[in-house]
């Protein structure tokens, strides 16, 4: 499979933090006209000729831009993302967008594009996220300030 690029209007979270992940907590976000963009990839080349009964694949998340690079577990059935080191710092926007992708995925296709998503699902996923630089913008100012 060929990677596939995606991309999707930015958005900036001004109050709430992670807490508007949990209802009934609210947040204000505002549109920008930077984007995001995420590469999508298999991980390995080839399915494994035990993969059959596997009901977990691996999913690497890549963040140039952060210099983070995260390994997760992710369930076949359920599609929930299991971080491999429990110390890592975790990201749930970014978690919960990858387990809502593949989710609509597997409900959206017939069954036999089911099975091709399954096949796919069993290489693994290599997903970069790219942020347009606007976001990153004030880091440098920051960090040269010392704040």
């Amino acid at each position: 499979m060929a990677p596939v690029v995606t991309s999707a209007p930015g958005k900036v979270l001004i109050t709430g933090g992670y807490l508007v992940m949990e209802r009934p907590n609210a947040g204000l976000v505002l549109s920008t006209n930077a984007r995001f963009y995420a590469i999508v990839k298999p991980l390995y080349d080839e399915i494994k000729p035990d993969s059959w009964a596997w009901s977990w694949t691996d999913v690497k998340l890549t963040s140039p831009q952060l210099s983070r690079e995260s390994m997760f577990k992710m369930s076949l059935q359920h599609f929930t993302l299991q971080p491999l080191s429990p110390s890592e710092s975790r990201n749930p926007f970014v978690e919960q967008a990858v387990q809502y992708s593949v989710a609509a995925a597997h409900t959206k296709f017939y069954t036999s594009r089911k099975d091709e998503l399954h096949k796919l699902l069993l290489q693994g996923l290599d997903i970069t996220i790219l942020g347009c630089n606007d976001f990153y913008s004030y880091w440098n100012h920051i960090e040269a300030d010392f704040l």
